[in-house]
């Protein structure tokens, strides 16, 4: 009884100190920089492989090079071309990247200069639409896939020309993703309803499963085990657990495939975090967080929330995001704007400091009922080392509650 009244006046005391406002996501928009004015037509990102350069594409061939940490720095790289570009790759050696799109184009760029030339056209590719390209682990081939399932290998040759030869055993449908595992020379892919694919070590390509399900994008990570996440724009996420030993006997069961419940909208694009974290957008504006580990899908940035930020801003597209810390990196939308996004608590130092003023107003007895409760209640330490702990204390509360969640899940 006497808990119960403590545990009560906990909560009354909670109840005033937390203002009457407060964000729903888990994390909040912040700075927004353009990258030019107007509409750029932004169709994708990639990101380099020591995280600190981000390369966007889009409409009439625009080409931007942007600083991941510090993206007020970017730049507009002049290429002639009028075609969208809808996908790119950096090579794992760091020094180029290539990017492929519309009517069989794909260029190479050089980064130690930000030069740009044509690595390949309706020569090679026909008039292909090219949706999806990435370099294999070694970089010794990129793959590189188009509508009515066309896909090839791809390689610069040493007397400067290129090497393309299609993979047999193509479906019929556009190829709307690619994504290879580092130190594997191995591939997966999605096709819009023509199922889900592995690309192994010989260039083989194998169907494993995913049939029907409209896929829209796949991202691999090279973790202690290789995992592939697929997404459909009908809120469906597949677990692919790679076979490395053997890639062709790779499979996507039944149970590796999950409808979200709970969120809203379309699924649009996968970018690779941390950690076996995967950030989601959405469409209209928002963001999920997957984890690989937990096998769970959380919200991390509600419609409702970036409304509230700007209605301008939550009525673009999102096109690919990067992180930069724990709860922290940047988006950027298809007209060309970054915005970067926090953990609700770190923006609040306003809100932390009527916390603290609340606390010494409601005085000795409040506080006193309030540590014995804290220290009584895991639950309630959770939540209050969320608010104000530091990073490494909210950092690891979260994956408690995660692996308490996943084992609650399994019970």
């Amino acid at each position: 009884m006497h808990r119960d009244i403590a545990t009560a006046l906990v909560g009354l005391s909670i109840i005033l100190l937390v203002p009457s406002s407060l964000a729903q996501s888990t994390v909040v928009l912040g700075d927004s920089i353009s990258v030019a004015e107007g509409d750029m037509g932004i169709e994708g990102i990639s990101v380099s492989e020591n995280q600190d350069l981000i390369l966007a594409h889009g409409a009439n061939s625009g080409i931007f090079l942007i600083d991941s940490n510090s993206p007020e720095n970017n730049s507009h790289i002049e290429w002639s071309g009028d075609y969208s570009l809808l996908d790119s790759s950096f090579h794992p050696g760091g020094e180029t990247a290539i990017m492929v799109g519309e009517g069989g184009n794909v260029l190479r760029m050089t980064l130690a200069n930000s030069s740009i030339e044509q690595a390949g056209g309706p020569s090679t590719f026909g008039d292909t639409l090219l949706t999806s390209v990435s370099w294999n682990g070694d970089g010794s081939w990129a793959y590189i896939g188009g509508e009515d399932g066309w896909i090839w290998r791809f390689r610069g040759t040493s007397d400067g020309g290129i090497e393309a030869i299609v993979l047999e055993n193509r479906g019929d449908r556009v190829i709307s993703g690619i994504s290879c595992l580092r130190g594997h020379n191995i591939c997966a892919i999605t096709s819009t309803l023509g199922g889900i694919g592995i690309i192994d070590q010989e260039h083989g390509l194998h169907w494993i499963g995913g049939f029907g399900t409209p896929w829209v994008d796949i991202v691999c990570h090279s973790s202690e085990v290789p995992e592939c996440v697929a997404i459909s724009s009908d809120l469906t996420i597949a677990s692919i657990v790679v076979v490395v030993s053997e890639p062709s006997e790779t499979r996507v069961f039944d149970n590796d495939i999950v409808q979200l419940q709970g969120f809203v909208g379309a699924m649009t694009g996968i970018e690779a975090q941390s950690d076996g974290i995967s950030l989601i957008s959405l469409a209209p504006f928002g963001l999920i967080e997957h984890d690989k580990e937990a096998g769970k899908s959380f919200h991390w940035l509600d419609n409702f929330d970036a409304v509230e930020f700007d209605v301008e801003i939550s009525d673009q597209r999102i096109v690919g995001t990067w992180g930069s810390g724990f709860f922290e990196g940047w988006l950027i939308t298809d007209r060309g704007t970054l915005v970067s996004f926090g953990p609700v608590d770190q923006s609040e130092d306003n809100s932390m400091l009527e916390i603290w003023i609340g606390i010494i107003i409601l005085g000795g007895a409040t506080l006193l009922v309030a540590s014995l409760m804290v220290s009584s209640s895991p639950k309630l330490s959770n939540w209050l080392t969320k608010r104000i702990g530091s990073e490494e204390e909210r950092k690891d509360v979260v994956r408690k509650e995660r692996r308490q969640s996943r084992k609650k899940g399994r019970a």
